[in-house]
Order: C-alpha cells, then structure tokens, then sequence
C-alpha cells in the first residue's frame, strides 16, 4: 500500500506541473492572439517558439476535449478550463490517496467540489474583482484613451455583475458610476472570501464520511 502511496504522488506531481505547462500555454496563446489582431507580433519570436514547443506537449491532450462544442463560441474556446478541471480532478485524487491511503465516496466528492472551486469558482471571482479594480482606477482617470478602454473593453464584461450589485443594493436609485463600480468590488471580494470558507468547511466534513 505505501508503494501505491508514493506512486500515485509522483504522478500526482508530474500531473502538476502538466496544468502548469498547459496554464502557460493557454497564457502565450492569448497573448499571442491579442498582439496577432495588433498587428504587432514583431519582435515575438521567442514566444511564438516557446509556445510552438509547449504545443507539442499539451495539444494531444487538449486535443482530447475540442469535441465539446457546447463550450466553443466564435472565438473564444473553453474547452481547455474543461481539460484543466478534468486533470486538477485526477491530480487531486492521486493526491488525496496519497496522503491518506484509502479512498471513499466522501473523498471522491470533496475532492470534485475542492477542485471546480479552485479551478473554477474562486478562479473567475478572482478575475472579476481584478477587472472591476482595473475599471475603478481607469475611471478616475480623464484620459481618452481610459474611457475608450472602459466603454468598448471592460463595461461590456463587467455590465451583468455590476447591474446585479446595483439591484441588490441600490434598486432605482441614481448612483455615480465609480460608487456602483466600488461596491461591486467589496461584495465581491466578501462573496469570494465567505465561499471559500464554506467550500473549506464542506471539503473537511465530507472527508471524514
């Protein structure tokens, strides 16, 4: 059993830095896709060469979920945040039977809940808050090019999270844009912070079942 143990945590490290490779690779490959529609991929070529190389390495297994088609729409591809889910599951199941050395229904579950919370959940608070604070301090700004950035780039994203904080707090009440935009910003954040308590809660009950 321990020689089980400590096999499942070598492939649960070698798993690891797999996500971290197909992480990078999904990060080139946005940056690569917003400077390609700048016209200003010069001077690039050793992105494009390391992003060539992590291809190779991560395309056979993301390869392996393009057939969802439910998560592809124009041109943004979801389907790797489905191949990483998929793959930080498994990695923590390895993980957790290492560690522990058996395996139940309560582990099994905790460790799904665990992992789309971290994969998922936490993941797109965490970008939500960064680009509502972005909006924040641009919106203090009186630059034309902050308030072209926030009109055609980030009021179209942030729009639905922001009007549910308005109904939520303010209902008809006329409120500065920043004061609205501010508020979004510390519930999201309490929201973000009072969920991963919950989930942590949740994951150690159901561990011991």
């Amino acid at each position: 059993m321990e020689l089980l143990q400590k096999i499942c945590g070598i492939a649960s490290g070698v798993l690891g830095l797999y996500s971290v490779l197909i992480l990078i690779r999904i990060v080139i490959s946005w940056i690569l896709l917003i400077y390609g529609r700048s016209g200003r991929r010069e001077g690039m070529k050793g992105l494009i060469s390391v992003n060539t190389a992590l291809g190779k390495i991560c395309d056979p297994y993301l390869k392996l979920f393009r057939g969802v088609s439910s998560l592809r729409r124009s041109r943004v591809d979801l389907t790797p945040v489905l191949a990483l889910l998929v793959l930080n599951f498994v990695r923590s199941l390895l993980s957790a039977f290492a560690e522990l050395g058996t395996m139940s229904g309560g582990i099994v579950l905790a460790v799904l809940i665990d992992v789309t919370w971290e994969s998922l959940g936490s993941f797109i608070l965490f970008v939500l808050i960064v680009l509502l604070i972005i909006r924040f301090v641009l919106g203090r700004s009186n630059s034309p090019d902050a308030s072209g950035w926030i009109n055609n780039t980030l009021d179209p994203i942030l729009e639905p999270a922001v009007t549910r904080v308005y109904k939520l707090f303010y209902r008809k009440k006329r409120v500065d844009d920043q004061k609205i935009v501010l508020a979004s910003i510390i519930f999201y954040l309490v929201l973000l912070i009072a969920l991963g308590l919950g989930v942590n809660l949740l994951v150690g009950l159901l561990m011991t079942l």
